[in-house]
């Protein structure tokens, strides 16, 4: 194996140093105990992981010992970013991993151990020469390793999938409860996942461009050098306390409405004067117009529970609180913006929305317009 560059040393203190303070960030935080948790172990992977030049280059004699725990630290790399985005979307209670999560880095937890009882000369061969000794050991230990990487390849795609229908599902729920979703959806998360998509990509082609003859298209720096703004970009958003939590409601197996109610004791007469009730404090009220409307909020005003209103909304009304409430703001923003006395951002400020793009998102759907082209139009119509 060649020495390290003296720019992916640089670059791994560097990364090195922002996992730390990351870590440190994340113990100090005021996010529950699980999010908490898994937050201070993705930064410690992290930091693990991007160790291996400063402990190959000043302490050489610990490297035999310190490459095998790396090859747990990736398996339990995907894991703990899916488990701290349920934790961060409130999906999650509990900061123990289930037991097919933690298959993979015990079965890499095994690998380590056999190479730790492996002689000194051997781990040596084998980790700084870059060559395989003889010996059913050795072998298999190799073989075990290449194996467990795959798998990690895989496993990274599978719990990458999980996270994005995590959030989705986070999103779809926000929905349900709240009118302006701005500050809650957690967008960057989105980024976060991407730049691991990436990073997980130009790690797995040069791995397998090093093993097949074509080390000279491996750019170590690269690598460092994407991890650290990774960890910083993770670093500035991670420890933010999370959105307030959302009410919890029991869902079905095939999450079906006609499920998900069955055990309501809302019955339909019921429903239906709901409904109407519901329209008339939003008509008279003009309820939509508060920017921090909630259902809870809604709840107390109609005087029924959130999840009757939530019900109510799916099964009589046909729409999500969400939609609904947007609904009302456009069709309060329509006047005003063929009127064209005040500006798009004090248009949306002034109907219930707490900014002008998601303003504009919501015009868009409801109108199948733009602000602009539906006065535009009714001009023309005129």
């Amino acid at each position: 194996m060649d020495m390290f560059t003296d720019g992916t040393i640089a670059l791994s203190s560097v990364c090195l140093g922002i996992a730390l303070a990351g870590a440190m960030l994340a113990i100090r935080s005021t996010q529950d105990g699980p999010a908490r948790f898994y937050l201070t172990l993705v930064f410690g992977v992290f930091g693990g992981i991007v160790l291996t030049p400063l402990v190959f280059t000043f302490t050489p004699a610990m490297y035999g010992f310190y490459l095998p725990a790396v090859l747990v630290l990736l398996l339990l790399q995907p894991p703990a970013v899916y488990y701290y985005v349920s934790a961060k979307t409130v999906e999650l209670r509990s900061a123990a991993m289930r037991r097919h999560d933690i298959v993979l880095p015990i079965a890499g937890g095994l690998v380590m151990i056999g190479y730790w009882l492996l002689p000194a000369q051997t781990k040596t061969t084998m980790f700084i020469a870059g060559e395989l000794p003889k010996g059913v050991l050795p072998s298999t230990l190799a073989l075990a390793t290449f194996a467990l990487i795959f798998c990690w390849v895989a496993s990274s795609l599978i719990y990458l999938i999980a996270t994005l229908k995590k959030l989705r599902a986070y999103r779809s729920k926000l929905r349900s409860h709240y009118s302006n979703l701005d500050g809650r959806e957690l967008r960057w998360l989105d980024w976060f996942v991407v730049s691991i998509i990436s990073l997980w990509g130009v790690v797995a082609f040069m791995f397998v461009a090093g093993n097949i003859g074509f080390e000279y298209v491996v750019i170590e720096e690269l690598i460092y050098g994407l991890t650290a703004c990774l960890l910083l970009f993770f670093m500035a958003f991670a420890s933010i306390a999370p959105p307030e939590m959302i009410p919890e409601e029991p869902e079905a197996p095939d999450n079906s409405v006609e499920e998900k109610y069955a055990r309501s004791a809302l019955t339909e007469a019921h429903a239906q004067r709901l409904a109407a009730r519901i329209k008339t404090v939003m008509e008279k009220d003009a309820l939509y117009l508060d920017p921090n409307l909630s259902l809870q909020k809604l709840s107390h005003h109609v005087g029924a529970l959130p999840n009757q209103i939530s019900q109510t909304l799916n099964e009589q009304i046909g729409s999500t609180f969400f939609d609904y409430i947007a609904h009302h703001r456009i069709e309060a923003a329509k006047p005003l913006i063929i009127a064209n006395e005040a500006s798009t951002l004090t248009i949306s400020l002034d109907v219930g929305f707490n900014s002008r793009s998601t303003f504009y998102k919501a015009f868009k759907r409801e109108t199948g317009l733009t602000p602009k082209a539906y006065r535009n139009n009714d001009a023309q119509l005129d």
